[in-house]
């Protein structure tokens, strides 16, 4: 008897793991069906079985309470791609700093006089290129969890890119930061194909129906 209560108070602990709703309604037949299944003499849960119990509360509070659609789960495995070039692009700018500024010094149209101000442009560059990496997962886990500010805001990193990148190919950047450009490019892609995923229409129903009023769901 007192076996059994210490293993089913040891099933009681690990089951806080789950939502309380689900525990309200599911705990009793859970802890019975764990009880007749555990070995003759069985004081203690097994670890593997402890495990398995706490993944399986914790993948329920994590998972949001709406799927989303493809669209969605896609643009946000998709962004955290994005995080991982933005941050190739930050190396790639900060390996090839040297050769470019050396390039740059070459170039007709710049004077001895802006170089100070070109080295102070491309660190800033570098420094903001950093901060984006954080910016794109954050703005990852706020899409997930049915944020549609993290749309809008998303879009206009997207402007700033192309603005940054209008720019490069209009002083001729090919010409002494090639790798940078490509860089640039590659984050301005994914970029692209994302804006296409959390604007696609599936994407604008599951978060135009989290914004809506509770009315207008009863409504329908």
């Amino acid at each position: 008897m007192n076996e059994t209560a210490s293993l089913e108070r040891g099933y009681r602990r690990v089951l806080a793991c789950y939502p309380r709703a689900f525990r309200r309604d599911n705990a009793e037949e859970i802890l019975a069906v764990l009880l007749s299944s555990a070995k003759e003499g069985q004081r203690r849960i097994e670890v593997p079985e402890c495990a398995a119990l706490i993944r399986g509360g914790l993948r329920m509070r994590l998972r949001p309470a709406h799927r989303p659609p493809l669209t969605v789960r896609s643009a946000v495995r998709l962004m955290c791609f994005g995080a991982v070039v933005q941050l190739a692009a930050v190396v790639t700018m900060a390996v090839t700093a040297a050769s470019t500024r050396a390039a740059q010094a070459t170039e007709p149209w710049l004077t001895p006089a802006q170089w100070p101000t070109l080295t102070s442009l491309m660190t800033l560059k570098e420094i903001s290129g950093g901060l984006a990496v954080g910016l794109w997962l954050f703005l990852a886990w706020a899409m997930s969890q049915r944020r549609d500010v993290a749309r809008f805001t998303f879009t206009a990193l997207f402007a700033l890119y192309t603005i940054t990148l209008v720019i490069a190919l209009a002083q001729h950047a090919t010409a002494y930061a090639g790798p940078d450009l490509i860089a640039g490019g590659a984050v301005w892609l994914v970029a692209l194909v994302t804006m296409a995923l959390i604007f696609a229409r599936p994407s604008n129903t599951y978060y135009r129906q989290a914004t809506r009023p509770p009315l207008a769901h009863s409504a329908r």
